[in-house]
């Protein structure tokens, strides 16, 4: 049987009758099957109050008879449905009604400019494939005049590293060269960074377990995920979730406020997802070099650490209290930007197929025909 076929689906349809309360005329479920797993809403027409008291009931019986649950044939039934689709994801909308004459399935295809989300067919709609807000498309550029922290010590980051990674292989002067040449605006590579990669080009650099600093992982200067993971459209989710983030703003003035920057150059990451970067683009108040903090649980922006790798290998100066502040979200009254529209209602934007059931004939045979405009009828 195929996804077109009446017989895949009309062992669900009847469950999803016969899971409905009494007095129920029509019982919808809309979601996503395929991929080995399903998500969506069940909804009918009848009172709510009744239906939470119908469930309610049947659990309490399952649960003293230890019988199935109250969904457990609706789970059985879409279990089947998604174990025939293994490789793709089928938008549905599940139609039974009380007498079994208006049970439908329509199979919806989306236009690609529709966001789906996890529990809305339609999201959002971008009608420019990869527009991003503004606040995502800003950019930083490097200062001319910003200088390394009197802190900064290329020899003693070489020698900390050397000291506790006898066995490290370093990056070799081209490159380090290339991974500059791939920096925006001319930005330079301070020489602490060209330190540290001369003597280790990756691996674990450790250096206590006391209250001071630990260590990190070096993030190779080529080949790893954590070198794109902080840009900003890799920060971006959706226009729903991201449309109005703001980045931290730094009180002291020594970070410029952004969602991220691949000036933020990653030297070392925790193991956990965050990374160490050294700011090639410090605020007014800041140094060229000083190493910044960026968290993956965080959709913007930066937070200082310490104004030089000097300061943090060598000092390894302990991690203080936050020293940047969050601006609270503006709040959503403003037109949405002109690459994004949204629309709630699927209606307006689904093409696709139906496999519908009309009332039986009189002979109550169900043979099946496929019919010229792709939808599959039970007749």
């Amino acid at each position: 049987m195929t996804v077109t076929d009446w017989q895949t689906w009309a062992p669900f349809a009847d469950a999803l009758r016969r899971s409905a309360p009494p007095g129920t005329r029509t019982s919808e479920f809309v979601g996503t099957v395929g991929g080995g797993a399903w998500q969506g809403t069940y909804l009918d027409d009848g009172d709510a109050a009744a239906r939470r008291e119908h469930h309610r009931a049947l659990a309490l019986e399952a649960a003293r008879s230890g019988g199935p649950g109250p969904r457990a044939e609706l789970e059985d039934a879409l279990r089947t449905v998604a174990a025939g689709l293994p490789d793709t994801e089928q938008l549905v909308r599940v139609t039974a009604t009380a007498d079994g004459a208006g049970d439908a399935v329509e199979l919806i295809t989306l236009p690609s400019a529709v966001v789906s989300g996890p529990v809305s067919p339609v999201l959002e709609v971008v009608l420019e494939p990869g527009a991003l807000p503004a606040q995502h498309r800003a950019t930083l550029a490097p200062r001319a005049d910003a200088e390394p922290a009197p802190s900064s010590d290329p020899e003693a980051v070489a020698r900390v590293v050397r000291e506790r990674m006898p066995d490290a292989v370093g990056a070799t002067p081209d490159e380090i060269e290339a991974a500059r040449a791939l920096l925006p605006g001319g930005a330079r590579l301070p020489d602490e960074v060209r330190a540290l990669y001369s003597v280790a080009a990756s691996g674990a650099l450790k250096l206590g377990d006391d209250d001071r600093f630990a260590g990190f992982e070096i993030v190779p200067l080529s080949g790893s995920s954590l070198r794109e993971s902080f840009l900003p459209a890799a920060r971006f989710g959706t226009w729903s979730a991201d449309a109005d983030v703001v980045a931290p703003e730094d009180p002291d003035a020594r970070v410029q406020q952004a969602v991220g920057s691949p000036l933020w150059f990653p030297v070392g990451t925790d193991g956990a997802g965050n990374v160490y970067a050294v700011d090639l683009a410090p605020g007014p108040a800041g140094h060229l070099g000083q190493v910044v903090f960026l968290d993956h649980e965080e959709r913007a922006g930066a937070r200082y650490r310490a104004d030089s790798l000097a300061a943090l290998l060598v000092e390894r100066v302990p991690a203080g209290a936050p020293l940047a502040r969050r601006r609270p979200r503006a709040p959503r009254t403003l037109p949405a930007p002109p690459e994004t529209r949204s629309s709630s209602s699927p209606s307006t934007l689904r093409t696709g197929r139906r496999v519908s059931r009309p009332a039986p004939s009189r002979n109550r045979s169900r043979p099946q025909a496929s019919c010229p405009t792709g939808s599959v009828r039970r007749r």
